[in-house]
């Protein structure tokens, strides 16, 4: 009997799998769940078991100090042991100066550039100046422009405050806070250019000043490609392809890339390296293989892979060193030196070495979606290939071999990320295949070298390079040209429900058992994958119809947009309407509609509203239901019939027209919605008057279910309050108000109040937003009142629940 070329468990698998479980147990005991970190300690311990029966008490010792070590390292990333000069102490104090070095390179937005600041002073300049030593990083925000431009190292001084970090308090949100958190960033400072300060000049080490030169040179390089290629959408692009940096792309590229499954093109990652590898690899070979000595001791190819790593190394510092590129330069450092070595090894072992020096480096990567991705896509690629070469004909065309390694490739990547994609995305691209198979060796293999070259002959022969360049961005246009007419068809892509973590496991529980069955040859574990497969899909089945089911009551949920209002109605008959969208005003790129309120319907599993009702069409309540009329089956646009110059109007228009949604206009005709048991009763017939402020031309509408009502008065003020008391009268009483004008003075008159008579009212604001909302002297007639204030600033959502008789309210932050 032969040995088996590779270990069933390959040697490092439980090592990377303890690493894992104890990060998963730093991370949950650090939020105070014991049980959960008993039982993640409880399978920490089963893996040590593993393997001590399996391979000896060497695996069980390292399996151990493994675990305890990352669970550690995750407990103080997660729980960090904040010193007394630790920035968090200085949040929102505007009498400081911030002194620190940038540790990043610069990242240019279209109105602000963005660094990183490691704190090392703190002046406090009321009432005595004062300076303090300071530890943590900040993100340094700055505004206008500047002929300064300050560099990687530089020490610098800017005024505060420190803002903290904070989350959208929504049901399902990202965790911006714990994310940066885990990358030891604490707080945010926004400044002008013209206040920030150069402390010093200091000499740099060599590291440093090549570092320096490498910003230098990747800035002025991106601005060449930019004017040579005019800004067009293809400059864009290769400019991301060879110096990685995509601020300013427009949002509509980075679509186009999404929606066909090619968006990793645009990242610095495992297939950019991959692909930059193979070209040095094969490129230095060449020049060796001129050497006969070299040639004939095999020593040519040892030689090549380690000059290899050089340029590769140079590269990924020149494109900022993100944390996507030095994961991809870890890996492919670990499948190299396997190479090099000429010993057989598994390839999931070499995986799983790499995986085990990006955790030991940094443990919150396991967080990283990008870590996430690179390693399921090569993971599944790794083990359908082994499957594939037990099926594989021994006589393939050699003309067949490349599209069919492309195609299955690209099948095994999409396979093992589809999941994750579809939990952090919410979108899935049916033609993912076509799309790489076409643009993974256009642009990865023709673009991108010629990018390269152009790199390289730009500070000696600029006219070279622009020639180059202008050969590689006719290549891009035409790519993405192919890209928007592959996207165009309806079955091109679709947004998908966020998955849970139960949806995620039982997936690639069912997908495992799937790679087995395909590689067992035997009855006996084809019988017991199949029937783990049936089981697997009908308790999946039975938990989806449990799901579906209708909600037997109705849930209102006032969101946290910020500074603004939206807020989504699902009926006790599963009807689901959004009331306004949120949005920034000015010249905020935020999206709230992209960023807060889609991710929340998706977390609610909603793919279609039966009304969208825009009260009033200003910019907080308006600019987020741009993206939502773009990416959702909307059945009914409901509006006040005002008309507005902003761009955010106009798109909302032209998507009515481009998807045929009808826009519903209540008047004193049609001024009702009825479902069943739930009815939306709109108030504007008689109480709405020629000349009008537009804040008191808003919808002002009246929920009710039963008992149950809620009354929306959009941002109507004293005036408008004034008219439907005397218009409306009785009408008005409701359980449940969402305050006008989001808490400002001019609204929530006594007269009004007294005419609604509410128990509960919701204020939707912004965290210290600048118009000082809720007033104080409107929260003191709510109070006056006996009226119970809930606010999206400091409690997140408020969810308004309601069966018909009586109701409760609950925040996402607790009460």
């Amino acid at each position: 009997m032969k040995n088996p070329s590779h270990p069933l468990v390959p040697p490092l698998v439980p090592v990377i799998l303890a690493m894992i479980t104890g990060i998963l147990a730093g991370n949950v005991f650090s939020h105070a769940h014991l049980l959960l970190a008993v039982l993640c300690f409880a399978v920490l311990a089963a893996f040590f078991l593993a393997g001590f029966f399996y391979r000896g008490w060497l695996v069980f010792w390292i399996c151990l100090l493994a675990g305890i070590w990352s669970g550690y390292q995750s407990f103080y990333i997660h729980s960090p042991r904040l010193l007394p000069g630790h920035v968090t102490h200085f949040y929102n104090d505007p009498d400081i100066l911030v002194v620190g070095r940038i540790v990043s390179f610069s990242r240019k937005y279209p109105h602000k550039i963005r660094v990183v600041l490691d704190c090392s002073k703190i002046v406090t300049t009321d009432p005595d100046t004062r300076t303090i030593s300071a530890t943590g990083r900040l993100y340094l925000n700055v505004y206008g422009k500047t002929d300064h431009f300050f560099k990687f190292h530089d020490l610098i001084q800017c005024p505060g405050p420190i803002r903290p970090i904070r989350n959208f308090g929504n049901p399902g949100a990202f965790d911006y806070q714990t994310f940066l958190k885990r990358q030891g960033i604490f707080g945010a400072v926004h400044t002008g250019a013209d206040k920030i300060a150069l402390v010093s000049e200091e000499k740099s080490f060599v590291f440093i000043r090549l570092i320096q030169a490498l910003e230098n040179t990747r800035n002025r390089f991106y601005h060449f490609v930019m004017n040579r290629l005019d800004h067009q959408d293809s400059a864009h692009v290769l400019a991301a392809l060879v110096t990685g940096i995509k601020q300013q792309m427009p949002t509509q590229i980075k679509d186009v890339f999404s929606r066909s499954g090619a968006s990793h093109l645009l990242a610095i990652s495992g297939l950019h390296l991959g692909i930059l590898s193979v070209i040095f690899f094969y490129f230095f070979y060449w020049i060796l293989s001129c050497f006969p000595q070299l040639l004939i001791s095999a020593k040519a190819r040892k030689a090549a892979g380690i000059l290899t790593l050089v340029p590769l190394g140079l590269y990924a510092l020149f494109c900022g060193f993100s944390p996507s590129t030095q994961r991809a330069f870890i890996m492919i450092s670990m499948f190299m030196f396997s190479f090099l070595g000429e010993k057989q090894s598994h390839p999931v072992n070499t995986l799983a070495g790499a995986g085990i020096l990006i955790l030991l480096a940094d443990p919150g990567a396991l967080f990283s979606i990008s870590f996430q991705l690179s390693f399921t896509a090569v993971l599944f690629i790794i083990s359908g290939l082994g499957i594939a070469g037990k099926y594989q004909k021994p006589h393939i065309p050699k003309i067949l071999k490349y599209p069919a390694s492309i195609c299955l490739v690209t099948v095994l990547a999409g396979l093992g990320t589809f999941p994750f994609i579809a939990r952090y995305f919410n979108m899935i691209s049916m033609v993912q295949l076509p799309a790489n198979l076409l643009l993974v060796p256009l642009i990865g293999f023709v673009c991108l070298p010629l990018g390269l070259v152009s790199l390289l002959v730009w500070p000696l022969f600029p006219g070279v390079s622009g020639v180059l360049l202008t050969m590689a961005g006719k290549l891009v246009s035409f790519s993405l040209a192919f890209l928007a007419w592959l996207t165009e068809f309806s079955f091109a892509w679709s947004h998908v429900p966020s998955l849970s973590v139960y949806d995620m496991v039982v997936i690639y529980t069912a997908m495992g058992a799937g790679f087995c069955l395909l590689s067992f040859k035997r009855t006996k574990p084809v019988i017991m994958v199949c029937t783990a497969l049936i089981t697997i899909a009908g308790v999946y089945g039975i938990h989806v119809v449990m799901r579906t089911r209708l909600p037997g009551h109705m849930v209102i949920t006032v969101l946290d947009v910020g500074q603004g209002n939206a807020a989504l109605i699902q009926t006790i008959e599963g009807k689901n309407m959004l009331v306004d969208g949120g949005g920034f005003p000015g010249t905020s790129g935020f999206d709230t509609g992209r960023h807060v309120v889609a991710p929340f319907l998706w977390q609610q599993r909603i793919m279609a509203l039966d009304a969208v009702i825009l009260t009033h069409p200003d910019s907080d309540h308006m600019n987020g239901l741009v993206f939502i009329l773009e990416n959702f089956r909307i059945r009914t646009l409901v509006t006040n019939g005002d008309k507005s110059s902003h761009d955010a109007f106009t798109r909302i228009m032209a998507v009515c027209d481009r998807r045929q949604i009808p826009v519903f206009v209540p008047d004193c005709n049609k001024k009702q919605i009825i479902y069943d048991k739930t009815a939306v009763a709109f108030f504007q017939c008689a109480s709405v008057l020629p000349g009008l402020d537009p804040n008191d031309n808003s919808l002002v509408f009246k929920l009710k279910l039963q008992d149950f009502s809620m009354l929306f008065p959009g941002d109507i003020m004293k005036t408008r309050e004034y008219l439907l008391a005397q218009v409306v009268h009785k009408n008005l009483v409701s359980s449940v108000l969402l305050a006008p004008h989001h808490g400002s003075n001019t609204s929530s008159t006594k007269f009004f109040l007294d005419k609604i008579h509410p128990e509960s009212v919701i204020v939707s604001c912004g965290l210290n937003n600048r118009y000082k909302f809720p007033h104080p002297d409107v929260l003191a007639r709510y109070r006056k009142r006996g009226i119970q204030i809930f606010r999206t600033d400091t409690q997140g959502a408020v969810t308004i629940t309601s069966s018909g008789n009586g109701y409760t309210i609950a925040t996402h932050k607790g009460g």
